[in-house]
């Protein structure tokens, strides 16, 4: 779970940073690879592209699958994270962002608005998130449901017909597909899990949702991949470059890069043998 200074940290300065960006055009966001194992599927663009940890690459429009005993852990340049579990199919159909200020530290705070739209057709994923800012969108969808996340770990799982979905923290909106107008969803907090049923084999029914407590044995099973997802966003911050009008190209042009951070290295611990001791004089 995220620290409470963290929170802080976070909830002070993020709407500082995001004021100048709401003035600014959205530009494509990247994913950077910080865990990947086993066989995963990665497609950008119409091309199948080898994954390697350490990779910043194209977000929107992505299709991901991964194999049995696979995952993959990605960090959208947000500053979110998600870990993509075995036999698991995601597409990014949209994953968008305003300019951010140089220097901002992306492992603490959203550095702007940001629009994320995806979809899980089978499988499951955990989200960890930052303190998104203010206007931004993140929606996942499942054949079952559309999952608006505010923040801070959510936990989505599609299977027979059924849409899980675990708040670990935070909170999220949960509809049903083919809710009827004016539908507001239902609101999860910490804590809560909502089951997304479709009862019928109709296209146009609407799924029953039902809201349960999260039992303290499913938090604990997805704790090491919730750790995953944590431990991923402090390996990377992002910076968004704009290169100048006239500077080779006709008009200014904004990029994200992101930028690997290399931990600083632990001190050597040093064992003396009792027998290297001084007893006295």
């Amino acid at each position: 779970m995220k620290t409470t200074t963290k929170i802080i940290l976070s909830a002070a300065v993020s709407c500082l940073l995001t004021l100048p960006a709401f003035a600014q055009a959205s530009i494509p966001g990247k994913v950077f690879v910080a865990e990947v194992n086993g066989a995963v599927t990665y497609i950008s663009a119409g091309k199948v592209i080898k994954l390697e940890k350490g990779q910043s690459l194209p977000a929107e429009g992505a299709h991901i699958e991964t194999a049995a005993g696979s995952s993959l852990v990605l960090v959208y340049s947000n500053g979110s994270s998600i870990y993509i579990d075995e036999n698991t199919v995601v597409d990014i159909r949209k994953f968008s962002q305003k300019p951010f200020t140089p220097g901002v530290d992306t492992t603490v705070l959203e550095p702007s608005t940001s629009d994320t739209l995806a979809k899980i057709t089978q499988g499951r994923v955990i989200i960890s998130t930052n303190e998104l800012a203010t206007g931004t969108s993140m929606i996942y969808q499942t054949p079952e449901s559309q999952v608006q996340i505010r923040g801070r770990e959510v936990v989505i799982e599609v299977q027979n017909q059924t849409t899980n979905i675990v708040t670990l923290a935070g909170d999220v909106t949960v509809t049903p597909v083919n809710a009827p107008p004016g539908d507001i969803g239902e609101a999860l907090h910490t804590g809560d899990m909502a089951v997304v049923t479709s009862t019928s084999a109709s296209t146009t029914a609407t799924p029953t949702v039902q809201i349960v407590p999260v039992s303290s044995s499913l938090t604990n099973s997805l704790a090491p991949m919730l750790a995953s997802t944590e431990r991923a966003q402090s390996t990377v911050v992002f910076q968004s470059i704009t290169t100048p009008a006239g500077a080779g190209a006709d008009n200014a042009t904004t990029v994200i890069q992101a930028l690997a951070v290399v931990p600083a290295a632990e001190p050597v611990q040093l064992t003396v043998s009792p027998a290297t001791l001084r007893t006295g004089s």
